[in-house]
């Protein structure tokens, strides 16, 4: 059942098959629950927000259009409740008191000195910046995926994605970590 894609297990869910759910919740919960908690930097705020995620996508999936992944509609609530969240807290905590990263984390984020710097300058990102950033560097997704989950076109994906690593690259020079040519 594990081998199954999501499309076929949404379908399953909306015939009534609770284990079908519990494989996707399975399948995306601690990447929902990494980006959750590197936007709000509070584990607690992470894991009921997880939850709560969680439960909105099972009432709304009779809701879901399958010429989208799944995942994009997933991150597209997540990111919408992730955001009314610390709306509704008045002030965004911001990447920088995030506790611990998930264990599926990538190659390019392990604690070297490098990569800690470079991590520091993404936190400092406006959040549709770091958005972007986490989407295509930690979970891969391609400009297509990412123009789907964002609902925004491809190209602006792409000037956004550019003008975000501009920002990394300030932010680096910011703290001399480079020195201008």
């Amino acid at each position: 059942m594990m081998n199954k894609d999501d499309h076929e297990l949404v379908l399953e869910v909306l015939r009534g098959s609770r284990s079908s759910f519990e494989i996707l919740i399975e399948r995306y919960q601690k990447k929902i629950y990494g980006m959750i908690l590197q936007m709000t930097g509070d584990t607690e705020t992470a894991r009921d927000l997880t939850q709560e995620i969680f439960l909105k996508v099972y009432m709304n999936l009779p809701k879901f259009n399958f010429k989208y992944r799944f995942f994009s509609w997933l991150y597209r609530i997540m990111l919408n409740e992730t955001i009314n969240a610390l709306k509704s807290k008045k002030h965004f905590l911001g990447l920088e008191k995030a506790q611990s990263i998930p264990q599926e984390e990538p190659a390019w984020i392990r604690e070297s000195e490098s990569n800690l710097k470079l991590r520091s300058a993404v936190k400092e990102l406006r959040s549709d910046y770091r958005s972007l950033i986490l989407l295509k560097y930690w979970y891969g997704l391609s400009y297509q995926e990412i123009s789907e989950t964002l609902h925004i076109s491809v190209k602006k994906v792409k000037n956004r994605l550019f003008a975000a690593r501009m920002a990394i690259r300030d932010k680096l020079y910011e703290k001399r970590y480079f020195e201008y040519d």
